[in-house]
């Protein structure tokens, strides 16, 4: 009889062949220069919602996107409202109060 599959192990493989190490470093670095996340994502050949969804998924990655993110957020935008996700901010706060909507 074969063992049960650790369904956590495989999510966690499947995200990491999705969004690679080398993947995310590029990703991040994009992000820094000043790229938005659908073009850098797009750019490397991911769809944003992969990289949320892996992000949830991979919590090292998913708290080195956030906080690069929340460093790279457009200060006159209103963050945390749903003004500043239609302004194309994907910060935690702006993609939280779009949630928060649903």
């Amino acid at each position: 009889m074969s063992q049960p599959i650790d369904d956590t192990q495989r999510l966690i493989a499947h995200a990491e062949e999705e969004l690679p190490p080398s993947t995310r470093s590029k990703l991040i670095a994009k992000l820094r220069m000043g790229v938005h996340i659908d073009d850098a994502a797009r750019d490397l050949g991911v769809s944003p919602q992969r990289v949320f969804s892996n992000a949830r998924i991979l919590g090292a990655f998913g708290e080195q996107l956030d906080a690069t993110l929340t460093a790279e957020r457009d200060p006159a935008l209103p963050h945390g409202t749903v003004t500043g996700y239609n302004k194309r901010c994907r910060c935690p706060q702006c993609r939280a109060a779009v949630n928060r909507r649903i």
